[in-house]
């Protein structure tokens, strides 16, 4: 079958459409969500059902046979997504919904009890699932915890590879009468759920996750955020009793505002384009000083107009961040530079400290302490030492622009500017011949960027990816090439 992506232009035909491996006990709702997803954008989702450890095995399998077959992973349990992430099968991750644990038996068994002892003490035949299905997985280790799992093992009936075959027997009543049940798949199997204190809490989320083989990434991510999506998959998420998430609103192109302190500009491009390309988005970039883009933040909060708040604001310094914290969550460090002295080769004015700076006849370039970061931190360095009066008062305080990069672009077609206050990021793409940088050996001289997801963004799952994109090993190679130090968090490199 060939099926014509009308909403992505890159590609104009899908040979196969798309391959999802689905757990057998998120069927119904995956399914039911795949056929009004095909209706609507005439596209196929070729389901193949299993337990989520066979899923898993036929990823590794792909993988090492070097194919690109499955586009998306969709298993029962959070840990089996968890496990093929580690193990490089899979990149992002959509969390679509979340079922509970219940041991739920057969309406004509007409069984009471009110405890797991109670129900042991029965007698009742009943079948567990094996461990390489969800619900196994996650009955043995709430059974280890509550040290039962080796009384119920050995009093099991059967066992079973998945959830759905497991409901099925119980349905039956031949060979079993109750099981370890996820109860979406008790309630659709008209099965009665027995409310016990020691299951209250066992809940396992479902996500949506990306096969790292997947040749159709962008296309993968479109259909797991339709999943994820209050007004299309969750529908039927709830229709077939599972808890949903509170998922991106339905946009086929979002669009993401990104505020950026202008020193991340050549560290950050890059990743932005590649965000936009493999998730179907356009980014909106503001780059600028630090004090500007906050009073702009400022401004539209006041203003209540909230469609023009930045998604994402990635700052020049965390200082900056402090300023809006009532708007913006869970601020990640990024990375940090340093505030250097830019002389010229050879540094003809023998320039080694900030108090240098105050000496008459010297040409001294900053940026805007009221709209920059840099400038607000030069200004702190040079009152800290004492010449920011006496630089004022030579009068040879000649340059001041809005960004660093002005600066430096002063800096190099100025040839009576001697020194100016950047940050060492800054320097990179300087030609050696001509400049060099002094150290500044004070806390203040270091900038840490840091970067957070606005509270109300209505796309904080694909911001919060963005966010990812930007701490990922790939970022950090150009933070690094940027002359930057790198501070975020990085599991993959520990």
């Amino acid at each position: 079958m060939i099926a014509v992506w009308s909403r992505f232009p890159e590609v104009e035909t899908s040979p196969e459409d798309l391959i999802v491996y689905c757990a057998a006990g998120i069927r119904k709702p995956v399914e039911a969500a795949a056929i009004a997803f095909q209706k609507e954008f005439g596209v196929k989702i070729t389901l193949d059902y299993d337990s989520s450890g066979a899923l898993e095995g036929k990823l590794q399998l792909d993988r090492d046979s070097n194919k690109s077959r499955a586009d998306l992973y969709i298993p029962a349990d959070l840990s089996f997504a968890d496990r093929a992430r580690e193990k490089g099968l899979t990149d992002e991750s959509i969390q679509l919904a979340s079922f509970n644990l219940v041991l739920a038996s057969s309406p004509k068994a007409n069984l009471a009890f009110s405890s797991l002892d109670e129900f042991l003490g029965l007698e009742v035949p009943f079948v567990l699932c094996n461990e390489a299905a969800g619900v196994g997985k996650t009955t043995k280790a709430t059974l280890e915890n509550l040290g039962k799992w080796e009384m119920f093992d050995a009093a099991k009936k059967t066992a079973s590879p998945r959830v759905t075959d497991a409901a099925a027997a119980v349905v039956a009543s031949d060979i079993v009468q109750a099981g370890f049940l996820w109860n979406t798949t008790a309630k659709q199997f008209g099965l009665k759920i027995h409310d016990l204190p020691e299951l209250a809490n066992v809940t396992s989320r479902i996500t949506a996750n990306v096969s790292s083989s997947s040749q159709k990434a962008r296309q993968a991510l479109f259909f797991a955020r339709y999943l994820a999506a209050p007004s299309k998959g969750q529908v039927h998420f709830a229709k077939h009793h599972f808890m949903g998430v509170a998922g991106d609103k339905w946009v086929e192109k979002p669009e993401l505002i990104i505020y950026c302190g202008g020193v991340n500009r050549e560290a950050v491009t890059q990743t932005l384009r590649d965000f936009e390309k493999r998730e179907g988005c356009a980014i909106i970039e503001q780059f600028a000083g630090c004090g500007s883009l906050v009073a702009n933040i400022k401004a539209i909060d006041m203003s209540k107009a909230k469609t023009a708040m930045p998604d994402v604001f990635l700052t020049c310094d965390a200082s900056y961040m402090g300023k809006v914290d009532s708007l913006f969550s869970g601020a990640r460090d990024v990375s940090s530079t340093d505030i250097v002295m830019l002389v010229r080769k050879g540094n003809p004015q023998n320039l080694q400290t900030l108090e240098d700076l105050g000496r008459k006849g010297l040409s001294i370039g900053t940026t805007d302490q009221k709209i920059s970061t840099l400038g607000d931190l030069s200004w702190q360095l040079l009152a800290k030492a004492s010449v920011d009066e006496k630089i004022k008062a030579n009068g040879t305080w000649e340059v001041t622009t809005p960004t660093a990069h002005e600066l430096i672009l002063q800096m190099e077609g100025h040839p009576k500017l001697d020194v100016a206050l950047v940050y060492f990021a800054n320097c990179q793409n300087l030609s050696k011949g001509q400049f060099e940088t002094i150290a500044i050996n004070d806390p203040i001289a270091r900038a840490t960027q840091n970067i957070a997801v606005y509270d109300n963004s209505a796309f904080p799952h694909m911001t919060g990816r963005l966010v990812e994109a930007i701490t990922s090993l790939d970022s950090k190679a150009r933070f690094l090439n940027a002359g930057f130090r790198w501070k975020a968090e990085d599991a993959k490199a520990n």
